[in-house]
């Protein structure tokens, strides 16, 4: 490893962590973005300030950055000859090394004599663990907000915090109850009373919480050291490395709360999964695993022909495989009304309450296998009384006296690699806005493109939009039809974006199931040319009315509201708005009863690829923004 001397803050290498000489300190630090101060300096950076100061004997530690001289300057006063550093002692060029330092950065910092952990955005506060007001400002410090500095603050034996000023403001010992409350770090972990391994996987996984990183691949990758896992990092492939930490956990653990996670407000083919998408689903997810007792030992405490001939059905034990359909798995299953269970031994609440995995059988049958194949149910966990006697065998669920059987079976462990035209397989956007044929021809009557579609998702009450008649055709692409027939049903259909919320949305205390509808199309009844097209381009902006909108939206209504083309001529064609821009008022009504007021506007401009046939829109929604909707009396 590389590591910087103190007094110098030269780079110098020593072939493992416990070859430097009298030990070395660590910082953990949260790399600085363009806004934040001038840019971290990398391994080149300090190998050039070196050599140019090896050439008039200068000391480097001299004309390095602030914070890396800072922290030389503490470590050397702390009585430390080196320090090790990530944003300068890996040479991130070389492929090999950088594999290597994420594989090894938890055993880097847990074998530092002393880690720092620097919190810039923190100002010198001396009475933290007494002071809420310190506290808050402490907590709330973007340090604990980085997925890497989870494994940075559990892994080191001696951490102390910084101040911005570089002030030692106390060590994680000193707050270890208030970080238990905060963070989820059991106490016991931070003053290294109790090993982070005695923790079930769900529990450990549930340390990440909120925190974020910087590339998608380092959700995984920061975690490598909290389960001892070892594998290559591949920058490029998205979410797909936390399955890939998944499935090397699955292969080297028995413990199952790895399938523990939670997932409410996912996509149905996502929570329906084995394996979870992200270390923050398994956010207070308090499941232990209990492993089972020894065959033996069930047996002498079971004393019935039915236990007896469970605990013989015990000897292959739990497993799990990756195969190309899913996880295949050999477990107990328990089937109750209807419902299917697995019991995987997980249990809460200090082993009051079992939990199971909710089960349902998966429509799309593996062709490759004759092994039934299942999907996790949207709820995916079911509390239960303990088994009156451990390994009978008996489960009481919902009243009734049930027994599990062992089988084995196939597990759905990722989402179908099945898409829609455009979306690709690790979507790094929760939302996915679906290509429009129609504006994809060079002289498309006009565009409403993917980012201002999703700047008016963000500014209006809704979540998710479905979008109709946006199918190509040779009228939409300006392209001449040999068939002088009048024009069809399809091709007068005006293009219709219905934006929904999945849940009424909140309003000052209230909440309003909003529907927004924009309809754009031409005009086939005043066709007179223009200088935009053949056929005049109408636009309306309007809310689903509020006796309508406590009504389902079914896909008839859908069907009816996107093929109306009517509209208003002197109204709603857009080369007869001021600017082409057109303001909109909306009236929307409460689940209380209480009317809404609110405004948007809808715009035009000639698009740059083809300004005298095409326009482009966009959408701007004004009034829910911070509780803004004007109430009407």
């Amino acid at each position: 490893m590389w590591v910087l001397s103190t007094h110098r803050a030269e780079l110098h290498f020593f072939p493992s962590p416990e070859e430097v000489p009298d030990g070395y300190a660590a910082l953990s630090h949260v790399w600085n973005k363009p806004s934040d101060g001038p840019p971290e300096q990398s391994f080149q950076d300090l190998r050039k300030i070196q050599d140019s100061c090896a050439k008039d004997s200068t000391n480097p530690r001299d004309f390095v950055g602030e914070k890396i001289r800072r922290c030389c300057e503490l470590a050397e006063k702390h009585g430390y000859k080196w320090v090790w550093i990530d944003t300068c002692c890996i040479d991130k060029t070389s492929s090999a090394e950088l594999s290597e330092a994420i594989n090894s950065m938890f055993r880097y910092y847990a074998l530092a004599h002393v880690c720092y952990g620097y919190l810039r955005d923190v100002p010198d506060l001396y009475n933290i663990a007494r002071d809420d007001a310190q506290a808050r400002v402490f907590r709330q410090s973007v340090w604990f907000q980085r997925g890497w500095t989870l494994q940075e603050l559990v892994a080191p034996r001696f951490f102390l915090f910084l101040s911005g000023f570089w002030q030692v403001l106390g060590s994680k010992a000193d707050f270890a109850e208030m970080l238990e409350r905060a963070q989820g770090i059991p106490a016991a972990v931070l003053r290294l009373e109790a090993s982070h391994t005695e923790f079930s996987v769900a529990q450990r996984m549930s340390w990440f919480r909120d925190r974020q990183t910087t590339r998608l691949e380092d959700e995984a990758y920061c975690l490598l050291g909290l389960f001892d896992i070892h594998m290559p990092p591949l920058y490029g492939e998205g979410r797909n490395a936390f399955r890939r930490l998944q499935e090397e956990i699955m292969r080297q653990s028995a413990d199952t709360t790895l399938f523990a996670w939670d997932g409410q407000g996912l996509e149905e083919d996502v929570c329906s999964c084995l394996l979870a998408p992200s270390p923050s689903t398994f956010v207070e997810m308090d499941v232990t695993y209990v492993a089972p007792r020894r065959n033996e030992e069930r047996a002498h405490l079971a004393h019935n022909d039915a236990a007896l001939e469970y605990q013989g059905e015990l000897h292959n034990d739990v497993t799990f495989s990756i195969v190309p359909e899913g996880v295949l798995a050999h477990i107990p299953l328990i089937v109750s009304e209807g419902k299917t269970f697995a019991d995987l031994y997980w249990s809460v609440r200090g082993g009051s309450s079992r939990v199971l995995l909710c089960l349902e059988a998966s429509s799309s049958q593996a062709r490759a296998s004759h092994r039934p194949l299942y999907r996790v149910c949207s709820s995916r966990l079911e509390l239960i009384d303990p088994p009156t006697v451990e390994g009978s065998g008996r489960y009481i669920i919902d009243g009734r006296s049930v027994s599990a059987s062992w089988r084995t079976i196939l597990i759905k462990h990722r989402p179908s690699p099945r898409r829609l035209p455009g979306q690709l397989s690790d979507p790094r956007t929760p939302s996915f806005i679906p290509p429009m044929p129609m504006q994809l021809a060079v002289h498309a009557p006009f565009r409403f493109d993917e980012p201002h579609i999703k700047k008016f998702l963000h500014q209006c009450p809704a979540d998710r939009v479905d979008i109709r008649n946006a199918e190509f055709s040779r009228a939409s692409a300006g392209i001449a039809s040999s068939s002088s027939s009048s024009s069809s049903s399809s091709s007068l259909a005006p293009t219709t974006y219905i934006f929904r919320h999945a849940t009424p949305f909140p309003v000052s205390a209230d909440l309003i199931p909003a529907t927004i509808v924009i309809k754009v199309g031409r005009c086939h009844v005043e066709a007179l040319p223009t200088p935009f097209q053949p056929a005049p381009i109408w636009a309306t902006a309007a809310v689903v009315s509020p006796s309508e909108a406590y009504t389902p939206l079914t896909e008839e209504r859908i069907v009816a509201l996107s093929n109306d083309a009517g509209h208003d001529c002197l109204e709603d064609h857009v080369s007869r708005w001021p600017g082409l821009r057109k303001e909109f008022g909306l009236e929307l009504e409460s689940w209380s009863g209480q009317r809404y007021r609110a405004a948007m506007s809808l715009s035009f401009t000639h698009c740059p690829i083809s300004p005298g046939r095409t326009l482009v829109l966009d959408a701007s929604f004004r009034g829910f923004e911070g509780g803004g909707a004007e109430a009407l009396p």
